[in-house]
């Protein structure tokens, strides 16, 4: 019935000049309230990660991926409360805060301040560097690195840590922010020597290209992203406006390039205006499965 009285209305167009007004006063309100409804439902992404490179010790290792959380005017201290909540929870092994903690440096800072208890995790929690989280002034950038150790977070900006388990070693390494810090891609790589399996997690993709340019083999095996929200506002796969370099190539999912798995979430929380469209906001739980050969 619905798709018939809109049929009609159709015909109508060509008849009537007035018709765009009529139309819009039958319709419901839920085209306009819908994109801000939907930036407020995250979505919990369950990935099963198979791949015959993950080493035995890590079969089963669960890692909580999020990104881009903009704490501030447009994401309040009591949702952040709520996702931490959510994320502890969980109980993974890893958590790796994928950066952009706030709008900006000041509120990155603020961010983790306020925010305790914070995150938990069984192994480590881990945050890397976005461009909101190094905007200027640059003394910010020390006091974020505090306010984070003093909140249980490993920063890793051109670093990494190894964990070893069961006999078997992993690296979880990033750069600084490609754009708005000092990345140092020769330093980040040289932390995945003598390791069985590497994950880069730096907050952007747009730096992934940079890193098949390097010399010998590529240094990690899988990399996790966030920064292009997944558009935050795409159609038919293609943000209406992308923050990245390369538009919609790296927009959100997952890729496979130069041997390594890629990872692009959509984040967590949003950027400019208060809505999503086609890109709902997510944190993931990735479970490493050792897969045969």
């Amino acid at each position: 019935m619905r798709t018939a009285r809109l049929d009609r209305e159709k015909k109508k167009q060509s008849h009537d000049p007035f018709w765009l007004g009529k139309l819009m006063a039958k319709l419901p309100a839920w085209p306009i309230f819908y994109p801000i409804y939907e930036a407020s439902q995250l979505n919990l992404v369950e990935e099963l990660y198979w791949s015959p490179r993950i080493p035995a010790g890590f079969d089963d290792f669960r890692i909580v991926y999020l990104s881009d959380i903009h704490f501030g005017p447009l994401f309040s201290e009591e949702r952040v409360r709520d996702l931490a909540q959510r994320v502890n929870k969980l109980h993974a092994d890893v958590v790796i805060l994928g950066g952009d903690y706030a709008v900006n440096s000041d509120g990155a800072v603020e961010f983790f301040q306020r925010l305790k208890p914070g995150f938990q995790a069984k192994t480590a929690v881990l945050g890397v560097m976005g461009n909101h989280d190094r905007m200027l002034p640059e003394e910010n950038f020390e006091k974020l690195l505090a306010a984070m150790r003093e909140d249980g977070v490993t920063p890793l900006v051109n670093d990494g840590i190894v964990l070893e388990r069961r006999g078997s070693r992993m690296a979880i390494v990033s750069c600084d922010d490609f754009y708005c810090g000092k990345p140092d891609l020769k330093k980040t790589a040289a932390l995945s020597k003598k390791v069985d399996f590497t994950v880069f997690c730096p907050h952007m993709p747009d730096v992934l290209p940079e890193t098949y340019k390097m010399p010998g083999p590529l240094f990690y095996q899988l990399a996790l992203c966030g920064h292009t929200h997944g558009g935050q506002v795409a159609v038919m796969g293609r943000a209406i406006k992308s923050s990245s370099i390369y538009g919609s190539k790296y927009l959100s999912g997952w890729y496979h390039e130069n041997g390594a798995d890629i990872l692009v979430s959509n984040g967590v929380g949003v950027s400019g205006l208060p809505v999503r469209w086609g890109a709902k906001p997510q944190m993931h739980l990735i479970t490493m499965k050792k897969e045969e050969t």
